[in-house]
């Protein structure tokens, strides 16, 4: 008789973490960063590397803050309404989840240069402005439900081939694995030079619910000087900041179908539930430098190039798998548990930007950013040495991305007092044509906003509607049988904006 087994295995434990950690995803994520800005610049669709003279410069392209001529601060609280539409298995769910956070906050100061009497005031270096600012660069905020009949896999078979990469014995299996758990539920068998085979039906119902909570954001110190009003340098250091988790629960409910004379659930009805959480925090540095260039007083460009983020990641995983049987028989595992701490080096970006000034009261302003997510590399944490985990997601990386382009346009027009604002952008697929042949998994951001300035105090608002296409497995089966959700998830964001200039 096949029996509950506790397994005395312990030292394989700390293995089990490389056989289920694939975190090219995760650095994908932490990659894929915006520009912080404030609600301006937000409803201009974040069009602004040419612009300068916003306090969004201070994250941004650092030479703005060279068109600065007094000191000021700002900050921008943000209201966001996340939904998911989910296709899986022929059914539609929908879910969503309301988030209040910081998105900007700044302060500069001008600092004009001391000038000889009877000089020229307009040539040389006229002055020199500083600012620290917080920017919340990407929001990880989101939820989804899905769930359906599937009659062409069980995610047992997911559980069958991860207790046969091990090619051991059912009592040799790595406590806290999923095989050993699965084995223990009574969801797979053991069949020949030790591999494994799952006891499930298809035609099962399987449902899957997911919450994701972080960010990432950056804290700038940033400084600029401005040369003759045609030409603005600035640079900036960023220490990036990284929390991203989740919590996600699949439940399966079939009838098992064992034919092992050891499976005692053979034949009756089961419920599954495999839970997984992950709570993921990391730190790291960058820096940027950044022009902007008035050829003529009606056209500025400008240009920004911003290094690859050099971080320090730690993920702590866990899972556990429960299974209960009409019999009144259920089986709880003790979770599996993994730490693993790693380096990356995100992509540089390097922006460009061009604006026009029309007749005092307009302007038109566009941006194109090149990202090569292809150049995202891995290595090993100082304490943490897994040559074969960081070489796999180094090959993940290589195998699945490429370069992007993304592009932004904005353009406003100022009726005395106040100010209207419109702007779109895309944001250019990370994945090559392998893996996302028509780029349906770029995200489009459409914006608008409103602005009102009285003497030093100013008030800017913005709405902006983000729209991106993925696709999620709950898990992943070598002959790729394994179902997918395909998931339209939506964005929509509220930007207020509070300044003052001193």
């Amino acid at each position: 008789m096949k029996k509950f087994i506790s397994l005395l295995a312990l030292a394989m434990v700390a293995n089990t973490g490389i056989i289920y950690a694939q975190y090219a995803g995760d650095a994908l994520r932490f990659s894929q960063t915006n520009y912080g800005s404030s609600a301006r610049f937000k409803g201009l669709g974040n069009a602004q590397m040419s612009l300068g003279g916003d306090i969004s410069s201070v994250s941004g392209n650092p030479a703005g803050l060279g068109m600065f001529t007094r000191s000021e601060f700002s900050f921008t609280p943000e209201y966001n309404h996340s939904m998911a539409d989910a296709n899986f298995l022929g059914q539609n769910t929908s879910s969503s989840q309301d988030k209040i956070n910081l998105n900007n906050a700044a302060i500069a100061w001008y600092n004009p240069t001391v000038r000889p009497a009877g000089s020229n005031l307009n040539k040389g270096v006229l002055s020199f402005v500083w600012g620290i600012g917080f920017s919340r660069n990407n929001d990880f905020n989101s939820s989804m439900a899905f769930g359906g009949q599937n009659a062409n896999s069980s995610i047992a078979d997911f559980f069958a081939e991860d207790a046969s990469n091990y090619n051991l014995a059912p009592n040799q299996l790595p406590l806290g694995s999923l095989g050993q758990m699965a084995y223990d539920t009574f969801l797979i068998d053991a069949a020949e030079d030790n591999f494994y085979d799952p006891a499930t039906s298809l035609n099962n119902v399987q449902g899957f619910t997911q919450v994701r909570y972080g960010s990432t954001s950056e804290v700038n110190f940033s400084g600029a000087m401005n040369i003759s009003n045609q030409l603005y340098i600035g640079a900036s250091i960023g220490l990036v900041n990284v929390r991203y988790g989740y919590d996600s629960q699949f439940t399966e409910s079939g009838r098992n179908i064992s034919t092992d004379p050891d499976n005692d659930m053979a034949g009756q009805e089961y419920t599954l539930s495999y839970r997984e959480s992950q709570a993921t925090d990391g730190s790291g540095i960058n820096g940027k430098i950044g022009l902007i260039y008035k050829p003529i007083n009606a056209l500025r460009i400008g240009a920004t190039f911003q290094s690859p983020t050099w971080m320090n990641i730690q993920d702590t995983k866990s899972e556990v798998l429960d299974a209960s049987y009409n019999s009144g028989d259920t089986y709880r595992n003790d979770p599996g548990n993994y730490v693993f701490q790693y380096n990356i080096r995100t992509p540089y970006k390097g922006s460009l930007g061009a604006s026009v000034i029309l007749g005092g009261n307009g302007l038109i302003t566009a941006d194109v950013d090149y990202v090569d997510y292809a150049s995202i590399k891995f290595s090993n944490a100082e304490n943490n040495y897994a040559p074969t985990t960081i070489a796999n997601n180094n090959l993940d990386v290589k195998d699945q991305y490429t370069s992007a382009i993304n592009y932004r346009v904005g353009g406003e027009f100022r009726i005395d007092q106040l100010t209207l604002r419109a702007g779109y952008g895309v944001n250019g697929t990370p994945y090559n044509d392998t893996i996302d042949p028509n780029k349906k998994f770029e995200t489009s951001y459409y914006s608008g906003g409103l602005g009102y300035k009285i003497n030093q105090y100013y008030v800017d608002v913005a709405y902006q509607r983000a729209e991106t296409n993925s696709t999620y497995s709950p898990y992943v089966l070598n002959d790729f049988t394994e179902p997918v959700a395909a998931i339209k998830q939506t964005r929509n964001n509220v930007f207020l904006t509070f300044g003052v200039r001193f």
